[in-house]
């Protein structure tokens, strides 16, 4: 039984070698939990640097577990290292974006997305479990080859995954652009919040569960009557159809100087988004006997 080759490029305080030394000795500290043990040696050859890992002990099994530890440090580290380096790559030469900030939070919005995956029901064109699937396939090839290096395994064996990151980028740039046209949108409706005078003091916001989700109320606990919509909040809303919109555009339209918002659900979307558009007029209450006596009459009916 030889030994296993694992190569890295860089030297020794580099992020790449600084992050397989953690991961194999992680491993190695793994295997004599276990009661089986093997040995780390590092070597710089050029540009690179190499890990040798062997059993201080002969055996098929010992051999076997050898393997399965190093598939798993190497998929950490291609989790670690290379995903992230090839979506930025993706990001900057597939896709031209170029500036580092949007580069940046593009690459969060993929890496989001590779994280949603793992909490979905596995299928076959699931990403995940990528981490499980990565181990198996390197402990596989170390069956074959007693030398691995690291970055070209990544790019010339694991090409259909290469794919499947291109996919997700792509995805990730649709949800970063919807997401920059939604904060455009609200600023714009910010900026309209301020520049127009107060027409009433005071309006109540309840957001329950129930059919009628919300009800707007005068400060005195009268439902809240309208004209019709304003001209302008019109002509801003005039792609949006939704009961959470209309409520926005009713509250634009009433233009209160302060908005007190009751809610049993403050995580949701429109709060968020009220809370964004009103910011300095509203306030979240956090449970008063107006709102429950509101919210209690919604359950009864």
């Amino acid at each position: 039984m030889g030994a296993y080759q694992i190569s890295v490029p860089g030297h020794a305080t580099s992020q790449e070698v600084l992050c397989m030394r953690e991961l194999l000795t992680d491993q190695q500290d793994n295997l004599e939990r276990s009661g089986l043990n093997f040995e780390i040696e590092e070597e710089r050859q050029g540009d690179r640097t190499i890990f040798t890992c062997q059993n201080r002990k002969r055996g098929k099994y010992r051999e076997y577990g050898l393997r399965q530890q190093i598939g798993q440090a190497v998929a950490d580290y291609l989790i670690a290292v290379d995903e992230p380096a090839f979506i930025r790559y993706i990001i900057a030469k597939e896709f031209c974006y170029r500036d580092p900030q949007e580069s940046s939070q593009i690459e969060s919005y993929a890496l989001h997305l590779l994280g949603d995956t793992e909490d979905e029901v596995e299928d076959e064109h699931s990403y995940l479990p990528r981490k499980e699937k990565m181990a198996r396939q390197v402990s596989h090839y170390l069956m074959h080859s007693r030398f691995l290096a690291v970055d070209g395994y990544f790019h010339f064996r694991m090409k259909r995954y290469k794919k499947v990151l291109i996919q997700l980028v792509e995805h990730a740039i649709d949800e970063y652009l919807l997401d920059q046209e939604y904060q455009e949108f609200i600023n714009l409706l910010r900026h309209f919040v301020a520049s127009q005078p107060s027409k009433v003091p005071l309006i109540h916001v309840v957001h329950g569960g129930g059919k009628r989700r919300f009800h707007l109320l005068t400060g005195e606990g009268k439902p809240l009557a309208l004209n019709e919509m304003d001209g302008v909040v019109e002509e801003l809303m005039a792609d949006t159809l939704s009961q959470e919109d209309m409520i926005v555009s009713t509250l634009l339209t009433a233009a209160p100087e302060q908005v007190v918002l009751h809610s049993l659900n403050p995580e949701e979307n429109v709060i968020r988004t009220l809370l964004q558009i009103f910011s300095g007029r509203i306030t979240l209450c956090e449970g008063c006997s107006d709102c429950q006596w509101h919210f209690n009459i919604e359950e009864d009916g």
